[in-house]
């Protein structure tokens, strides 16, 4: 067993390759998913093995923790995991838990600390993740056996992500995109201004589907649609000329402003409305010093996501990063972060109700339409719909590889561990 090796993930037995299949037929093409998808313990926990378990996980940015000692924590599904800078300046991903008893190590969202020491027993671990103190253990006792669990961590231009797999995913063609596409906006030389928790009560993937249309923004984020279209239309000759427009500063100015896109990601700059230059409640900026190199007048924001637990806006004065994390059937965690510039001062640069109000609004508002919508879908009534081509694309695309991480061949038929 290597460092990076866990015991195999238990998909419950009545989630066999052979009732997935059952489930997923009766979906039809362009339509939601089945109820129980959102509903289901055992259809959650398969999510868990599946999918939260296996693909990369978004935690947050890198300049969260610029100095050695400095710490990020998350929670994965029911897994703690901590990210750190060790005394070489190296990111490191760990398991949150100790080697002695399992006890979790640092409860903290951030923290800074020369060690890592277990609250419980006092075990003491350096922040390369090797046992440096365990008192009280017998002569025979090899404090090299036992250094914490390795993550497997990668960046993409100043944003870190983890995979609890032995043998992740190939995470190149989308670490080589976002490289490229988040190169302008300088979030390596940014500071966390603010972070906001909210738990939204609704499954995971609800929560992913509402983010990635904007078919409810006209009647559901009045706020947001001081600064957005509710609709991208190329078909329309008035916003063509607006996003080609928009498009061409920025090729002007030396950077990419093609869209990149792969099967568990998209990333694509689109303008503001009218003479709106950042989101904010009125449109103007939020904060005075731009974060990165933004050409002059290109007002709008680079908007990417990553399946299964992120969606992002990268602006001329701010990036505000959210990350979706699973922590039940029908209980989301949503972490908002907002990123300024490193040499920003907040009171002269900016102010936190400004930075964040919008967004603090919008997610409130979106926490109440997921909430509704699940509550809907445990009903006996519910049947799935069909998706609109033009408004829920996005929503589609996520929902079909979904689908595709469930299929036999993912899942592994015949040879699937189950829980009796």
């Amino acid at each position: 067993m290597n460092a990076f090796s866990s015991e195999t993930s238990l998909i419950p037995a009545r989630m066999t390759s052979e009732h997935v299949r059952s489930l997923l037929a009766q979906r039809r093409p362009g339509y939601g998913l089945p109820g129980n998808f959102y509903t289901d313990p055992d259809i959650y926990a398969m999510d868990l093995a599946v999918i939260f378990e296996r693909e990369w996980i978004f935690i947050g940015a890198s300049c969260e923790i610029p100095k050695p000692g400095n710490f990020m924590t998350a929670m994965i599904g029911p897994t703690p995991i901590i990210v750190l800078r060790d005394r070489q300046g190296e990111l490191r991903a760990f398991h949150n838990t100790c080697r002695h008893r399992g006890f979790k190590l640092c409860e903290a969202s951030h923290g800074h600390t020369p060690a890592l020491i277990c609250p419980y027993h006092r075990w003491t671990y350096r922040l390369d993740g090797t046992l440096a103190h365990a008192k009280y253990m017998p002569e025979d006792f090899k404090p090299e056996e036992f250094p914490l669990l390795p993550v497997h961590l990668r960046t993409a231009g100043g944003t870190i992500y983890v995979c609890l797999a032995e043998e992740p995913p190939d995470f190149a063609p989308f670490q080589e995109a976002m490289t490229t596409q988040l190169a302008p906006h300088g979030l390596e030389n940014a500071k966390l201004a603010y972070e906001d928790n909210l738990i939204e009560h609704g499954n995971w993937k609800m929560v992913m589907e509402n983010s990635r249309e904007c078919y409810h923004c006209a009647t559901g984020h009045s706020e947001l649609m001081i600064t957005f279209l509710d609709i991208y239309d190329f078909a329309n000759p008035e916003q063509n000329a607006l996003i080609r427009g928009y498009w061409d500063k920025w090729d002007r100015a030396g950077f990419t402003a093609s869209v990149a896109e792969g099967p568990d990601y998209r990333a694509a700059r689109l303008p503001f409305t009218g003479s709106a230059q950042s989101i904010t409640m009125d449109g103007s900026p939020a904060v005075s010093r731009p974060l990165g190199q933004s050409p002059a007048d290109a007002y709008g924001s680079l908007r990417w996501v990553h399946y299964p637990s992120t969606f992002n806006h990268c602006l001329n004065d701010y990036t505000v990063l959210v990350r979706m994390l699973p922590i039940g059937p029908e209980e989301t965690m949503v972490t908002t972060k907002w990123l300024v510039d490193a040499d920003a001062v907040e009171g002269v640069d900016y102010t936190i109700e400004k930075l964040t109000k919008v967004w603090r609004v919008t997610n409130d508002q979106d926490k109440a339409l997921v909430e509704r919508n699940q509550a809907g879908v445990r009903s006996s009534g519910y049947r799935a719909g069909p998706y609109s081509p033009s408004l829920e694309a996005g929503v589609l695309k996520f929902v079909d590889w979904y689908c595709g991480k469930l299929s036999p061949r993912q899942l592994g038929v015949g040879r699937e561990r189950v829980a009796s």
